[in-house]
């Protein structure tokens, strides 16, 4: 997936047709169940991780 995402930047092929809409999110409520056990060697994610990395403004979240 990431691969496919940087070919397109390399290209030049954009979907958006301006800044603020490539910029513009439409965010999901994403709740994750926690699984009984956790066997992974790594910390397991916590639903909303993400938050931090989206711009001002743009973490209300619809459902």
């Amino acid at each position: 997936f990431m691969k496919l995402r940087l070919d397109r930047v390399l290209s030049g092929s954009f979907e958006a047709d301006s800044l603020e809409e490539a910029l513009a999110s439409n965010p999901a409520n994403l709740e994750f169940d926690k699984p009984e056990k956790w066997v992974a060697p790594y910390p397991k994610y916590e639903s909303g991780w993400w938050e931090s990395f989206l711009l001002s403004g743009q973490k209300e979240v619809s459902s």
